[in-house]
Protein backbone atom coordinates (compact mmCIF):
# COMPACT_ATOMS: atom_id res chain seq x y z
CA UNK A 1 0.00 0.00 0.00
CA UNK A 2 1.15 3.10 -0.72
CA UNK A 3 -0.99 6.57 -1.07
CA UNK A 4 1.09 10.53 -1.44
CA UNK A 5 -1.17 13.42 -1.53
CA UNK A 6 -0.82 17.36 -0.17
CA UNK A 7 -2.60 18.19 2.69
CA UNK A 8 -2.25 21.54 4.97
CA UNK A 9 -1.10 21.26 8.55
CA UNK A 10 -0.96 24.05 10.42
CA UNK A 11 -1.59 26.06 7.50
CA UNK A 12 1.12 24.43 5.93
CA UNK A 13 1.30 22.93 2.58
CA UNK A 14 2.87 19.65 3.37
CA UNK A 15 3.59 16.33 1.14
CA UNK A 16 2.20 13.73 3.02
CA UNK A 17 3.24 9.58 2.52
CA UNK A 18 1.28 6.39 3.95
CA UNK A 19 2.43 3.28 3.51
CA UNK A 20 1.83 0.06 5.55
CA UNK A 21 4.27 0.57 8.20
CA UNK A 22 4.06 4.55 8.86
CA UNK A 23 2.59 8.16 7.76
CA UNK A 24 4.88 10.80 6.80
CA UNK A 25 4.64 14.66 6.06
CA UNK A 26 7.27 17.27 5.20
CA UNK A 27 6.68 20.74 4.93
CA UNK A 28 7.15 22.41 1.15
CA UNK A 29 10.56 24.32 1.42
CA UNK A 30 11.51 22.86 4.67
CA UNK A 31 13.10 19.22 4.51
CA UNK A 32 14.63 19.12 8.24
CA UNK A 33 11.32 18.92 9.43
CA UNK A 34 10.67 15.61 8.50
CA UNK A 35 7.92 13.53 10.35
CA UNK A 36 7.38 10.18 10.66
CA UNK A 37 4.69 8.42 12.63
CA UNK A 38 4.46 4.02 12.64
CA UNK A 39 1.19 2.94 12.00
CA UNK A 40 1.44 0.63 15.34
CA UNK A 41 1.90 3.96 17.51
CA UNK A 42 -1.20 6.02 16.31
CA UNK A 43 -4.02 6.05 18.43
CA UNK A 44 -7.17 6.63 16.04
CA UNK A 45 -8.12 8.74 13.26
CA UNK A 46 -11.55 10.80 12.62
CA UNK A 47 -12.87 13.25 10.29
CA UNK A 48 -12.98 16.38 10.61
CA UNK A 49 -15.39 18.61 8.15
CA UNK A 50 -14.31 22.26 10.00
CA UNK A 51 -10.81 21.67 10.65
CA UNK A 52 -11.79 23.75 13.74
CA UNK A 53 -9.00 23.48 17.19
CA UNK A 54 -12.16 21.20 19.29
CA UNK A 55 -12.15 18.74 16.24
CA UNK A 56 -8.27 18.24 16.43
CA UNK A 57 -8.79 17.11 20.45
CA UNK A 58 -11.40 14.75 20.45
CA UNK A 59 -13.55 12.82 18.16
CA UNK A 60 -16.10 14.83 15.87
CA UNK A 61 -19.91 14.00 16.86
CA UNK A 62 -21.47 12.13 14.67
CA UNK A 63 -24.23 14.75 14.53
CA UNK A 64 -21.98 17.15 12.58
CA UNK A 65 -20.51 14.73 10.35
CA UNK A 66 -22.29 13.16 7.21
CA UNK A 67 -22.91 9.57 7.08
CA UNK A 68 -21.09 9.10 3.70
CA UNK A 69 -17.92 10.94 5.16
CA UNK A 70 -17.24 8.06 7.79
CA UNK A 71 -18.13 4.71 5.72
CA UNK A 72 -16.74 1.63 8.01
CA UNK A 73 -13.15 0.22 6.19
CA UNK A 74 -12.70 -3.38 5.23
CA UNK A 75 -9.22 -4.48 6.84
CA UNK A 76 -6.66 -4.10 4.56
CA UNK A 77 -4.96 -7.70 4.12
CA UNK A 78 -1.60 -8.67 2.32
CA UNK A 79 -3.68 -10.04 -0.62
CA UNK A 80 -5.35 -7.06 -1.34
CA UNK A 81 -4.31 -5.01 -4.37
CA UNK A 82 -1.92 -1.48 -3.47
CA UNK A 83 -3.95 1.42 -3.76
CA UNK A 84 -2.98 4.11 -6.69
CA UNK A 85 -0.70 6.55 -5.80
CA UNK A 86 -2.89 9.16 -6.08
CA UNK A 87 -1.75 12.86 -7.73
CA UNK A 88 -0.57 15.64 -5.78
CA UNK A 89 -3.45 18.51 -5.78
CA UNK A 90 -2.20 21.97 -7.23
CA UNK A 91 -1.98 24.32 -4.48
CA UNK A 92 -5.28 26.48 -3.48
CA UNK A 93 -5.27 29.90 -2.74
CA UNK A 94 -7.41 29.42 0.47
CA UNK A 95 -7.59 26.50 2.53
CA UNK A 96 -10.88 25.32 2.79
CA UNK A 97 -12.96 21.94 2.20
CA UNK A 98 -12.93 18.84 4.83
CA UNK A 99 -9.94 17.16 6.77
CA UNK A 100 -8.94 14.52 8.81
CA UNK A 101 -7.74 14.25 12.95
CA UNK A 102 -4.52 11.82 13.44
CA UNK A 103 -4.07 10.95 17.00
CA UNK A 104 -0.82 9.37 17.79
CA UNK A 105 1.58 8.26 20.54
CA UNK A 106 4.74 10.08 21.70
CA UNK A 107 7.64 9.41 23.75
CA UNK A 108 8.10 11.53 26.52
CA UNK A 109 10.91 10.92 28.93
CA UNK A 110 12.05 13.50 31.92
CA UNK A 111 11.67 12.65 35.66
CA UNK A 112 8.41 10.68 35.07
CA UNK A 113 10.65 8.36 33.33
CA UNK A 114 10.22 6.57 30.22
CA UNK A 115 6.54 8.26 29.65
CA UNK A 116 4.56 8.18 26.92
CA UNK A 117 1.90 10.84 25.53
CA UNK A 118 -0.46 11.72 22.95
CA UNK A 119 -0.36 14.27 20.25
CA UNK A 120 -2.85 14.95 17.21
CA UNK A 121 -2.48 16.88 13.84
CA UNK A 122 -5.00 18.07 11.90
CA UNK A 123 -4.97 16.96 7.79
CA UNK A 124 -6.42 19.73 5.53
CA UNK A 125 -7.69 19.25 1.80
CA UNK A 126 -9.70 20.92 -0.16
CA UNK A 127 -11.03 17.71 -2.00
CA UNK A 128 -13.60 15.68 0.47
CA UNK A 129 -13.15 12.75 -1.84
CA UNK A 130 -9.11 12.77 -0.74
CA UNK A 131 -10.36 12.93 2.88
CA UNK A 132 -12.55 10.05 3.46
CA UNK A 133 -10.13 7.96 0.72
CA UNK A 134 -6.94 8.50 3.65
CA UNK A 135 -9.63 7.90 5.89
CA UNK A 136 -10.83 5.20 5.11
CA UNK A 137 -7.14 3.85 4.35
CA UNK A 138 -5.34 4.81 8.00
CA UNK A 139 -8.51 3.27 9.93
CA UNK A 140 -7.89 -0.50 7.42
CA UNK A 141 -4.59 -0.61 8.72
CA UNK A 142 -5.31 0.27 12.42
CA UNK A 143 -7.72 -2.78 11.94
CA UNK A 144 -5.28 -4.98 10.69
CA UNK A 145 -2.88 -4.73 13.75
CA UNK A 146 -4.07 -8.18 15.06
CA UNK A 147 -1.73 -6.89 18.24
CA UNK A 148 -4.02 -4.84 19.04
CA UNK A 149 -7.39 -5.46 21.87
CA UNK A 150 -10.32 -4.89 20.59
CA UNK A 151 -12.55 -6.21 23.48
CA UNK A 152 -11.21 -5.83 27.06
CA UNK A 153 -12.84 -6.14 30.67
CA UNK A 154 -12.01 -3.73 33.03
CA UNK A 155 -11.80 -4.55 36.84
CA UNK A 156 -11.84 -1.29 39.16
CA UNK A 157 -10.99 -1.40 42.52
CA UNK A 158 -12.97 1.66 43.84
CA UNK A 159 -11.20 1.63 47.05
CA UNK A 160 -7.81 0.84 46.80
CA UNK A 161 -5.01 2.90 47.53
CA UNK A 162 -6.32 6.38 47.96
CA UNK A 163 -9.53 5.35 46.51
CA UNK A 164 -8.82 7.05 43.02
CA UNK A 165 -9.10 4.72 40.73
CA UNK A 166 -12.70 4.87 39.46
CA UNK A 167 -11.79 8.71 38.59
CA UNK A 168 -8.25 7.98 37.19
CA UNK A 169 -9.96 5.47 34.58
CA UNK A 170 -13.07 7.70 33.91
CA UNK A 171 -10.82 10.84 33.27
CA UNK A 172 -7.86 9.23 31.96
CA UNK A 173 -8.08 5.60 30.43
CA UNK A 174 -11.60 5.54 28.66
CA UNK A 175 -11.61 8.68 26.86
CA UNK A 176 -8.38 6.90 25.11
CA UNK A 177 -9.81 3.66 25.18
CA UNK A 178 -13.39 5.18 23.02
CA UNK A 179 -10.99 7.20 20.48
CA UNK A 180 -9.22 3.72 20.05
CA UNK A 181 -12.53 1.68 19.47
CA UNK A 182 -11.89 -0.74 22.45
CA UNK A 183 -14.75 -1.79 23.48
CA UNK A 184 -14.74 -2.04 27.24
CA UNK A 185 -16.87 -3.78 30.08
CA UNK A 186 -16.37 -2.42 33.26
CA UNK A 187 -17.15 -4.47 36.73
CA UNK A 188 -16.10 -3.28 40.65
CA UNK A 189 -14.91 -5.14 43.02
CA UNK A 190 -17.37 -5.39 46.03
CA UNK A 191 -15.04 -7.20 48.40
CA UNK A 192 -11.83 -8.99 49.02
CA UNK A 193 -11.11 -11.27 46.26
CA UNK A 194 -13.82 -10.06 44.37
CA UNK A 195 -11.40 -9.88 41.42
CA UNK A 196 -10.58 -13.30 41.37
CA UNK A 197 -13.97 -14.90 40.99
CA UNK A 198 -14.35 -12.73 38.32
CA UNK A 199 -11.72 -14.69 36.33
CA UNK A 200 -12.56 -17.82 37.79
CA UNK A 201 -15.74 -17.53 35.59
CA UNK A 202 -15.20 -18.54 32.35
CA UNK A 203 -18.06 -16.64 31.01
CA UNK A 204 -16.80 -13.34 31.83
CA UNK A 205 -13.67 -13.87 29.47
CA UNK A 206 -15.40 -15.57 26.74
CA UNK A 207 -14.81 -12.76 23.63
CA UNK A 208 -12.37 -10.58 25.41
CA UNK A 209 -8.95 -9.91 24.28
CA UNK A 210 -7.40 -9.05 27.22
CA UNK A 211 -7.94 -8.00 31.26
CA UNK A 212 -7.19 -4.39 32.41
CA UNK A 213 -6.53 -4.36 36.09
CA UNK A 214 -7.53 -0.27 37.72
CA UNK A 215 -5.64 -0.82 40.86
CA UNK A 216 -2.52 -1.74 42.59
CA UNK A 217 -1.01 -4.59 43.04
CA UNK A 218 -3.34 -6.51 45.43
CA UNK A 219 -6.11 -6.18 42.31
CA UNK A 220 -3.28 -7.32 40.44
CA UNK A 221 -2.90 -10.27 42.52
CA UNK A 222 -5.81 -11.54 42.53
CA UNK A 223 -6.74 -10.85 38.90
CA UNK A 224 -3.32 -13.54 38.13
CA UNK A 225 -4.41 -15.85 40.55
CA UNK A 226 -7.56 -16.36 38.90
CA UNK A 227 -6.14 -16.56 35.44
CA UNK A 228 -3.62 -18.89 36.47
CA UNK A 229 -6.46 -20.67 38.24
CA UNK A 230 -8.47 -21.15 34.40
CA UNK A 231 -5.06 -21.64 33.05
CA UNK A 232 -4.83 -24.95 35.19
CA UNK A 233 -8.58 -25.94 35.07
CA UNK A 234 -8.34 -25.94 30.87
CA UNK A 235 -4.96 -27.84 30.97
CA UNK A 236 -6.35 -30.04 33.49
CA UNK A 237 -3.08 -29.31 35.85
CA UNK A 238 -3.67 -29.72 39.96
CA UNK A 239 -2.53 -26.07 40.69
CA UNK A 240 -2.16 -27.11 44.61
CA UNK A 241 1.14 -29.65 43.52
CA UNK A 242 4.11 -27.56 44.38
CA UNK A 243 6.36 -29.87 41.90
CA UNK A 244 3.72 -28.67 38.63
CA UNK A 245 4.72 -26.52 36.09
CA UNK A 246 2.14 -23.74 36.08
CA UNK A 247 0.68 -23.09 32.38
CA UNK A 248 0.49 -19.74 30.77
CA UNK A 249 -2.50 -17.09 31.45
CA UNK A 250 -5.00 -17.27 28.73
CA UNK A 251 -5.50 -13.37 28.28
CA UNK A 252 -2.86 -10.85 28.32
CA UNK A 253 -3.16 -8.67 31.42
CA UNK A 254 -2.79 -4.79 31.62
CA UNK A 255 -2.18 -2.54 34.68
CA UNK A 256 -3.51 1.24 35.25
CA UNK A 257 -1.62 2.09 38.62
CA UNK A 258 -4.20 3.15 41.27
CA UNK A 259 -2.26 1.61 44.29
CA UNK A 260 -0.39 2.40 46.83
CA UNK A 261 2.78 1.22 45.32
CA UNK A 262 1.80 -0.11 41.83
CA UNK A 263 4.89 -2.03 41.83
CA UNK A 264 4.49 -4.48 38.86
CA UNK A 265 3.42 -1.78 36.57
CA UNK A 266 6.68 0.43 37.11
CA UNK A 267 8.81 -2.59 37.08
CA UNK A 268 7.13 -3.57 33.55
CA UNK A 269 6.71 -0.02 32.36
CA UNK A 270 10.07 1.93 34.12
CA UNK A 271 7.37 4.39 35.40
CA UNK A 272 4.09 4.72 37.20
CA UNK A 273 2.14 6.77 34.82
CA UNK A 274 -1.64 6.31 33.78
CA UNK A 275 -1.58 7.88 30.75
CA UNK A 276 1.81 5.62 29.52
CA UNK A 277 -0.01 2.45 31.14
CA UNK A 278 -3.25 2.64 28.83
CA UNK A 279 -0.99 3.10 25.57
CA UNK A 280 0.38 0.24 25.74
CA UNK A 281 -2.21 -1.32 26.14
CA UNK A 282 -4.17 0.09 23.25
CA UNK A 283 -0.67 -0.37 20.82
CA UNK A 284 -1.09 -3.98 22.09
CA UNK A 285 2.50 -4.57 23.55
CA UNK A 286 3.08 -7.84 24.63
CA UNK A 287 5.71 -9.07 27.15
CA UNK A 288 5.72 -12.42 29.23
CA UNK A 289 6.71 -12.25 32.68
CA UNK A 290 7.37 -14.51 35.84
CA UNK A 291 4.78 -15.53 38.19
CA UNK A 292 5.52 -17.17 42.06
CA UNK A 293 3.37 -19.80 43.20
CA UNK A 294 3.32 -19.79 47.06
CA UNK A 295 2.19 -23.37 48.92
CA UNK A 296 1.86 -24.60 52.27
CA UNK A 297 1.31 -27.94 53.09
CA UNK A 298 0.66 -28.74 49.35
CA UNK A 299 -2.13 -26.04 49.02
CA UNK A 300 -1.81 -23.58 46.49
CA UNK A 301 -1.90 -20.28 48.68
CA UNK A 302 -1.26 -17.48 46.79
CA UNK A 303 0.74 -16.18 43.47
CA UNK A 304 3.48 -13.45 43.54
CA UNK A 305 4.15 -11.22 41.33
CA UNK A 306 6.20 -8.81 42.68
CA UNK A 307 8.14 -9.68 46.12
CA UNK A 308 7.14 -12.33 49.01
CA UNK A 309 8.26 -11.11 52.11
CA UNK A 310 8.41 -12.04 55.70
CA UNK A 311 10.18 -9.82 58.85
CA UNK A 312 10.27 -6.32 58.93
CA UNK A 313 8.12 -5.82 55.34
CA UNK A 314 5.56 -8.62 57.12
CA UNK A 315 4.96 -6.92 60.09
CA UNK A 316 4.85 -3.62 58.29
CA UNK A 317 1.63 -5.09 56.47
CA UNK A 318 -0.16 -6.97 59.60
CA UNK A 319 0.02 -3.47 61.74
CA UNK A 320 -0.79 -1.53 58.68
CA UNK A 321 -4.15 -3.58 57.71
CA UNK A 322 -5.57 -2.02 61.29
CA UNK A 323 -5.15 1.76 60.16
CA UNK A 324 -6.56 1.43 56.58
CA UNK A 325 -8.69 4.72 57.60
CA UNK A 326 -5.38 6.47 57.14
CA UNK A 327 -4.37 5.43 53.36
CA UNK A 328 -1.45 5.09 51.90
CA UNK A 329 -0.08 7.53 55.24
CA UNK A 330 -0.47 3.96 57.40
CA UNK A 331 2.42 2.29 55.50
CA UNK A 332 5.18 4.81 56.78
CA UNK A 333 3.92 4.98 60.05
CA UNK A 334 3.92 1.43 60.36
CA UNK A 335 7.43 1.00 59.17
CA UNK A 336 8.65 3.68 61.66
CA UNK A 337 7.17 1.49 64.21
CA UNK A 338 8.93 -1.54 62.86
CA UNK A 339 12.12 -0.11 63.13
CA UNK A 340 11.65 0.68 67.30
CA UNK A 341 10.46 -2.67 67.37
CA UNK A 342 13.53 -4.25 66.02
CA UNK A 343 12.36 -8.03 65.33
CA UNK A 344 14.52 -10.26 64.32
CA UNK A 345 13.24 -14.06 62.99
CA UNK A 346 14.91 -17.40 63.09
CA UNK A 347 14.27 -20.27 60.74
CA UNK A 348 15.63 -22.35 58.06
CA UNK A 349 15.99 -21.58 53.97
CA UNK A 350 16.50 -24.31 51.55
CA UNK A 351 17.44 -22.83 48.04
CA UNK A 352 17.10 -24.19 45.39
CA UNK A 353 19.45 -22.02 42.50
CA UNK A 354 20.01 -22.74 38.78
CA UNK A 355 22.56 -24.96 37.95
CA UNK A 356 23.95 -22.56 35.19
CA UNK A 357 22.40 -18.79 36.25
CA UNK A 358 21.76 -16.88 32.92
CA UNK A 359 22.15 -13.40 35.27
CA UNK A 360 23.37 -12.55 38.29
CA UNK A 361 21.95 -10.03 41.11
CA UNK A 362 25.18 -8.06 41.10
CA UNK A 363 25.25 -7.31 37.31
CA UNK A 364 25.38 -3.93 36.01
CA UNK A 365 23.03 -4.47 33.17
CA UNK A 366 19.26 -4.42 34.07
CA UNK A 367 16.38 -5.83 32.37
CA UNK A 368 14.93 -3.58 29.94
CA UNK A 369 12.56 -4.45 26.50
CA UNK A 370 15.60 -5.60 24.47
CA UNK A 371 16.57 -8.08 27.43
CA UNK A 372 18.78 -10.84 25.85
CA UNK A 373 18.75 -12.91 29.24
CA UNK A 374 15.02 -12.83 29.17
CA UNK A 375 15.02 -14.12 25.42
CA UNK A 376 17.36 -16.99 26.43
CA UNK A 377 14.81 -17.88 29.04
CA UNK A 378 11.76 -17.86 26.79
CA UNK A 379 14.23 -20.19 24.35
CA UNK A 380 15.15 -22.51 27.21
CA UNK A 381 14.44 -22.22 31.25
CA UNK A 382 17.12 -22.54 33.69
CA UNK A 383 17.73 -26.01 34.41
CA UNK A 384 16.98 -26.51 38.20
CA UNK A 385 20.69 -26.91 40.70
CA UNK A 386 21.23 -28.57 43.93
CA UNK A 387 19.66 -27.51 47.08
CA UNK A 388 21.14 -24.78 49.36
CA UNK A 389 20.35 -25.22 52.89
CA UNK A 390 21.35 -22.83 55.98
CA UNK A 391 20.01 -21.91 59.10
CA UNK A 392 20.09 -18.07 60.67
CA UNK A 393 18.55 -14.61 61.99
CA UNK A 394 17.24 -12.49 60.05
CA UNK A 395 14.87 -9.01 60.22
CA UNK A 396 14.31 -9.41 56.25
CA UNK A 397 13.84 -12.44 54.18
CA UNK A 398 12.60 -11.38 50.31
CA UNK A 399 11.95 -12.92 47.39
CA UNK A 400 12.10 -10.49 44.54
CA UNK A 401 10.29 -11.78 41.14
CA UNK A 402 11.07 -8.47 39.40
CA UNK A 403 12.98 -5.33 40.58
CA UNK A 404 10.28 -3.99 42.49
CA UNK A 405 10.89 -0.52 41.80
CA UNK A 406 8.15 2.07 42.67
CA UNK A 407 7.81 5.88 43.33
CA UNK A 408 9.40 5.52 47.05
CA UNK A 409 11.92 3.32 45.32
CA UNK A 410 13.15 3.82 42.00
CA UNK A 411 15.48 1.49 41.81
CA UNK A 412 13.67 -1.60 43.45
CA UNK A 413 14.23 -4.38 46.23
CA UNK A 414 16.51 -6.22 43.69
CA UNK A 415 17.79 -3.37 40.79
CA UNK A 416 19.30 -6.38 38.48
CA UNK A 417 15.93 -8.87 39.00
CA UNK A 418 14.53 -9.59 35.69
CA UNK A 419 11.66 -9.60 33.98
CA UNK A 420 11.18 -13.47 32.55
CA UNK A 421 14.82 -15.12 33.70
CA UNK A 422 12.69 -17.79 35.92
CA UNK A 423 14.05 -16.73 38.83
CA UNK A 424 13.71 -14.40 42.15
CA UNK A 425 16.29 -12.80 44.08
CA UNK A 426 16.44 -13.43 47.48
CA UNK A 427 17.51 -10.64 49.75
CA UNK A 428 18.73 -12.14 53.32
CA UNK A 429 19.38 -9.11 55.74
CA UNK A 430 21.02 -9.95 59.12
CA UNK A 431 19.57 -9.38 62.13
CA UNK A 432 22.29 -7.71 63.98
CA UNK A 433 20.93 -4.06 65.16
CA UNK A 434 18.44 -1.09 64.36
CA UNK A 435 21.10 0.36 62.48
CA UNK A 436 21.60 -2.66 60.01
CA UNK A 437 17.77 -2.49 59.12
CA UNK A 438 17.88 1.08 58.52
CA UNK A 439 20.70 1.24 56.49
CA UNK A 440 18.98 -1.49 54.11
CA UNK A 441 16.28 0.84 53.96
CA UNK A 442 17.70 3.21 52.83
CA UNK A 443 20.14 2.01 50.41
CA UNK A 444 17.04 0.19 48.88
CA UNK A 445 15.10 3.31 48.82
CA UNK A 446 17.73 6.01 48.00
CA UNK A 447 21.00 4.40 45.82
CA UNK A 448 19.87 0.94 45.06
CA UNK A 449 23.18 -0.79 46.50
CA UNK A 450 22.18 -2.70 49.01
CA UNK A 451 23.80 -5.63 47.91
CA UNK A 452 27.19 -4.10 49.13
CA UNK A 453 26.21 -3.78 52.68
CA UNK A 454 28.11 -6.74 54.56
CA UNK A 455 25.01 -7.82 56.41
CA UNK A 456 23.00 -8.26 53.00
CA UNK A 457 23.32 -11.25 51.02
CA UNK A 458 21.58 -11.82 47.65
CA UNK A 459 20.70 -15.14 46.18
CA UNK A 460 19.41 -16.15 42.77
CA UNK A 461 16.64 -19.08 43.50
CA UNK A 462 14.14 -21.13 41.45
CA UNK A 463 12.63 -22.27 44.34
CA UNK A 464 12.97 -21.17 48.37
CA UNK A 465 11.40 -23.09 51.39
CA UNK A 466 11.15 -21.44 54.95
CA UNK A 467 10.65 -22.93 58.00
CA UNK A 468 10.63 -20.91 61.01
CA UNK A 469 12.43 -22.14 64.37
CA UNK A 470 10.64 -23.92 66.56
CA UNK A 471 9.37 -21.85 69.83
CA UNK A 472 10.61 -19.07 68.41
CA UNK A 473 9.17 -15.44 67.19
CA UNK A 474 6.93 -15.57 64.20
CA UNK A 475 6.45 -13.01 61.70
CA UNK A 476 4.19 -13.03 58.53
CA UNK A 477 4.42 -12.93 55.02
CA UNK A 478 3.77 -10.10 52.53
CA UNK A 479 2.97 -11.16 49.53
CA UNK A 480 2.15 -8.62 46.58
CA UNK A 481 0.39 -6.59 49.08
CA UNK A 482 -1.73 -9.56 50.66
CA UNK A 483 -1.09 -10.86 54.34
CA UNK A 484 0.08 -14.31 54.20
CA UNK A 485 0.00 -15.18 58.09
CA UNK A 486 1.12 -18.99 58.33
CA UNK A 487 5.16 -18.80 57.77
CA UNK A 488 6.11 -21.94 56.58
CA UNK A 489 6.20 -21.83 52.83
CA UNK A 490 7.46 -23.06 49.53
CA UNK A 491 7.35 -20.69 47.00
CA UNK A 492 8.74 -21.64 43.16
CA UNK A 493 9.37 -19.49 40.55
CA UNK A 494 7.16 -20.44 36.88
CA UNK A 495 9.16 -19.28 33.86
CA UNK A 496 7.59 -16.28 31.44
CA UNK A 497 3.78 -17.27 32.71
CA UNK A 498 2.14 -13.99 33.06
CA UNK A 499 1.15 -12.16 29.57
CA UNK A 500 1.34 -8.22 29.97
CA UNK A 501 0.47 -5.42 28.11
CA UNK A 502 4.11 -3.66 28.41
CA UNK A 503 7.62 -3.86 26.00
CA UNK A 504 9.62 -3.87 29.41
CA UNK A 505 11.60 -0.87 30.88
CA UNK A 506 12.60 1.55 27.56
CA UNK A 507 15.50 3.17 27.75
CA UNK A 508 15.22 7.06 26.83
CA UNK A 509 17.19 7.76 24.01
CA UNK A 510 15.73 10.16 20.69
CA UNK A 511 14.62 8.47 17.15
CA UNK A 512 16.70 10.04 14.82
CA UNK A 513 14.18 9.20 12.34
CA UNK A 514 11.74 11.21 14.35
CA UNK A 515 12.18 15.22 13.85
CA UNK A 516 9.69 17.12 15.29
CA UNK A 517 7.81 19.98 13.60
CA UNK A 518 8.51 23.48 14.73
CA UNK A 519 5.13 24.46 14.50
CA UNK A 520 2.92 23.34 17.31
CA UNK A 521 0.65 20.51 17.69
CA UNK A 522 -2.35 19.73 20.20
CA UNK A 523 -0.94 17.91 22.91
CA UNK A 524 -3.76 15.30 24.97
Amino acid sequence: MHLQGTFYILKKRCKVTLTEQCISWIPEGSPECYRRILISEVVGTWLCPCGSSRCRVRPHSSAHAPARHDPSPAPLTPASPAPPVLPMPQPVAKMSGSGLTLEYCERGGGRAGPTWRTRTVALMHPANEMVVAWHQAIRGLLSGLRQRPRRLLVVINPVGGKKQASSIYKRKVMPLFRRAEVETRVVKTEHRGHAQELMEDEANLEGMDGVVAVGGDGLVNEVVMGLMLVACRRAGINPHDPQVQLPATPLRLGIIPGGSTDALCHSTHGTSDVVTAALHIIMGDSRQVDVASVHRDDQLQHVATTMVSYGYFGDLLRTSERWRKLGPTRYLLSGVLQLFRNRFYEGQLKVRAPATPLAQPYDVNICSDRCNVCTKAAACSPTPGEWLQFTGRWSIVTSAVTSCACRLSPHGVSPAAHLGDGCADLVLVAGRSRCHTLSYLFRTAFTGNALSLDHVTFHRAQEVVFTPKAGAAESSWNCDGELLTEPKLRLRVHCQRVGLFSRGVEAVNEDPSKTPVPAKTVAV
